[in-house]
């Protein structure tokens, strides 16, 4: 054999060689790829699913908490109409009533040019009387807008408590 022959089989080889050895690094960095895509997918999965448990906990809480106000909201809004109805009646059959404030020229807080303000509690004079009826139909708007404002802070709350449970990280 000569030179080139020799030469030639040992590029040959050395070729040979080297393509066995690209082929080897990419199945084994292929198959390395495809384990750790594997372990990420497996990890990420496992880091969802314990979220999800603490997620769950989290949100079953506020939902007893808010269950729990609720609860306490219906029965102070039953006492309240409660009330209301029993301080209708009791304006209807003349017990109790309500007055309009007597007009007075001069506010109580008003100095004359000579002399000091009183100090202490002013009483203003007794204005006419609501009829019985006009008197429960106030009092019953009135327990009305109570109502609106008593929810409309219930839903506040509910909503403060909201984004409190979404700030956790």
């Amino acid at each position: 054999m000569s030179a080139l022959d020799r030469l030639m089989i040992g590029c040959i080889l050395a070729a040979a060689a080297l393509v066995a050895g690209t082929l080897g690094l990419r199945h084994y960095g292929a198959d390395r790829y495809a384990a750790g895509h594997a372990a990420a997918v497996a990890a990420g999965k496992e880091a969802r699913d314990s979220q999800a448990v603490a997620n769950l906990a989290i949100e079953s809480g506020l939902r007893t908490r808010l269950l729990e106000q609720d609860t306490t909201a219906l029965r102070k809004e039953q006492e309240y109409a409660s009330n209301i109805e029993a301080a209708q009646r009791r304006v209807r059959a003349g017990v109790d009533g309500l007055r309009c404030p007597a007009a007075s020229p001069v506010p109580a807080g008003t100095a004359a040019d000579d002399r000091p303000v009183a100090a202490g509690l002013v009483v203003e004079p007794a204005g006419p009387s609501l009829m019985p009826e006009a008197a429960a139909d106030l009092l019953g708007d009135g327990a009305a807008v109570a109502g609106l404002v008593r929810r409309y802070e219930r839903v506040i709350q509910r909503f403060e408590a909201c984004r409190a449970v979404n700030a956790v990280p």
